[in-house]
């Protein structure tokens, strides 16, 4: 690279070396992703689920059937969409569909993670509740984390990890559609962190 002025030289090593935190920064984020196998081990007032993938309800009601709370919140639902409309697209036992018939409550005024934020501090206003247990996907749950603490009281909120079972964070690399998604969470997720300072 001798040809090169020493000024560009060192100009493209800098920018390889951002290039390469950036890259590293991104693989961390990645690799620490919450894990479905992190169960919370106490009951907890309410379950809210944030809509996105069937799987977050599924895996919602199989928690509020197995007692791990006793009310939940779908947040985000869209409008048209009924409570028998979601049902039908669940493989629920007896036992589950009547939990939820009876316990689940849905909500159409959320449109984004704030929004869910927002209807849940409400929702737990409503009912008293003290804490909640969000159910998310994995990729979603790094900027939710942010996004709920700031909306609801210290120590109110708890986490549960979703794995979508077409998503194979042990070789993103290798799929664009799940390097272009896990990619466009991890700039949400800096946005949040940094206008939050």
């Amino acid at each position: 690279m001798s040809f090169i002025p020493n000024s560009i030289q060192t100009a493209l090593l800098g920018l390889l070396m951002m290039l390469g935190l950036a890259l590293a920064s991104f693989q961390q984020f990645v690799l620490t992703l919450p894990n479905a196998d992190t169960k919370l081990s106490q009951p907890i007032d309410g379950l809210v689920v944030a809509t996105g993938g069937q799987l977050r309800i599924q895996t919602g009601v199989e928690l509020l059937a197995g007692g791990k709370a006793d009310r939940m919140l779908i947040s985000g639902v869209g409008k048209g969409i009924t409570k028998e409309l979601l049902k039908e697209n669940l493989a629920l036992s007896k036992r589950q569909a009547s939990f939820y018939d009876c316990c689940v409550e849905i909500e159409f005024t959320a449109t984004n993670t704030n929004g869910n934020a927002e209807a849940t501090f409400e929702w737990m206003r409503k009912h008293g509740l003290e804490d909640i247990l969000l159910v998310s996907a994995n990729y979603h749950l790094p900027r939710a984390e942010l996004i709920f603490k700031q909306y609801l009281p210290e120590n109110s909120v708890y986490f549960q990890a979703v794995n979508p079972p077409d998503l194979k964070l042990s070789a993103w690399y290798t799929n664009w559609q799940t390097t272009r998604l896990l990619l466009k969470e991890y700039l949400k997720y800096l946005y949040v962190k940094s206008s939050l300072g």
